[in-house]
């Protein structure tokens, strides 16, 4: 058995840049388990490697879905399986890296028994606000509400359509999986101390307002509106922002500034829903930057030789 490490942590956290030195320096491939970087054009907002990073060590798993198809965990446990045979075939080595806990848990858990899904019952949920679909959904399972949280609304739209066809409650499902791992792959969670975390979104969220994410996201609507990448963490700010949406219960500063705050606000929710994710994975190592920086590097090179 080939062992492959997961690489994770939360955003902004300094994955991507780790990555891309360890791979390079060790020839290793890197396949993405970001749930944003599948989809084509959904470039700034996602931070996806660039051309050249990707030039400089293969990338897998970018830039291979529709802004309108649903790219669903069962298709990337099958893809990201494909690949890393492939890749061991020529004698190589991968490292799987992203933040989306749900894609990290089809690896290391597998999926549940679970019905395939019904656009004609996603239809009918499209107009409902999220509130009312969160609510709904802490009717009938609580336990798996508070785990999604009240803003993921893809994940409640998939709960519901679960119970709606199976009859069966998503924790209930999930219970009967057992709590065994996949020893092919290793988690490693990356972290920082918030408030320096905090400051590097800052920092990247300005950079990416720079280098022309509204415009991004002003495309992606004029050509893809109902694409549900629109929703992700981020975009969803921007395209309210285009719309002259106002954030309910509070006030912004006008224009790009109050842009700014949204974004930072959502990734700030995200972090600690990401934080939440890694505890439940039970990761097999953890690293706190920069100052675990230097023995995660060690244990890298040691791992892959």
């Amino acid at each position: 058995m080939v062992q492959s490490i997961i690489l994770s942590g939360p955003t902004a956290s300094g994955k991507s840049s780790l990555a891309l030195e360890v791979a390079s320096s060790l020839g290793l491939e890197i396949i993405n388990a970001d749930s944003v970087c599948f989809y084509r054009g959904f470039d700034i907002g996602s931070a996806k490697p660039t051309i050249e990073e990707r030039s400089r060590v293969p990338h897998h798993l970018i830039d291979i879905a529709d802004p309108l198809e649903t790219y669903h965990a069962g298709r990337f446990l099958k893809d990201c399986r494909e690949r890393l045979a492939e890749i061991h075939s020529r004698g190589k080595r991968a490292l799987i890296v992203g933040g989306s806990g749900f894609y990290l848990k089809a690896l290391r858990k597998g999926l549940w028994d679970a019905p395939e899904g019904s656009p004609e019952f996603r239809n009918t949920l499209a107009d409902r606000p999220t509130e009312d679909l969160y609510q709904e959904l802490s009717t009938f399972d609580p336990a798996h509400a508070t785990k999604i949280g009240p803003t993921d609304r893809y994940r409640m739209v998939r709960a519901l359509e679960i119970f709606h066809l199976s009859g069966r409650r998503p924790s209930e499902l999930e219970s009967g999986m057992g709590d065994q791992t996949d020893p092919s792959f290793q988690l490693w969670v990356i972290d920082r101390e918030t408030p320096e975390l905090m400051e590097r979104i800052r920092l990247r969220v300005d950079h990416m307002l720079a280098g022309g994410w509204v415009e991004e996201t002003r495309h992606l609507m004029d050509h893809y509106p109902e694409s549900r990448t629109l929703r992700a963490v981020g975009y969803a700010q921007v395209v309210r922002y285009l719309r002259g949406e106002l954030p309910p219960g509070r006030k912004i500063p006008p224009g790009i500034p109050g842009l700014r705050e949204e974004i930072v606000l959502s990734h700030r929710q995200l972090v600690k829903q990401q934080r939440t994710w890694f505890k439940q994975l039970s990761p097999d190592r953890t690293f706190t930057l920069e100052a675990g920086l230097g023995n995660l590097k060690e244990k890298l090179i040691h791992f892959y030789q």
